[in-house]
């Protein structure tokens, strides 16, 4: 076995952070924001059924209770749908654009 290199060291530190981070993400979501949600919803309906009132109310979503930065954060760490996307389609784009082709773009 072989000794690391300082910057083989630094990209395995940093590629474990952002695992740990991701661990966090997923607990986060699957356990306590999902248990937050439901405690939330259940309240809701049964102050609707003690009231008397009709109105359906506005249920809550477990991505309500994560915080936006670390949403973020996850999303930049994740890569979302609409990067995947405009990488799928970036070579095409800058084809077009080398032809001179006019588009939407």
């Amino acid at each position: 076995m072989r000794q690391l290199y300082p910057s083989e060291l630094q990209a395995i530190l940093q590629e474990l952070q952002k695992q740990k981070l991701v661990d966090e993400y997923t607990e986060q979501k699957s356990k306590w924001a999902f248990l937050a949600a439901v405690i939330a919803n259940c309240t809701a309906a049964l102050s609707r059924v003690f009231s008397g009132k009709k109105k359906k109310p506005k249920l809550v979503k477990p991505d309500d209770f994560i915080s936006k930065d670390f949403e973020k954060l996850m999303q930049q760490i994740l890569g979302t749908k609409e990067q995947k996307k405009d990488k799928k389609y970036a070579k095409h784009i800058q084809d077009a654009k080398a032809k001179g082709l006019s588009g939407p773009w």
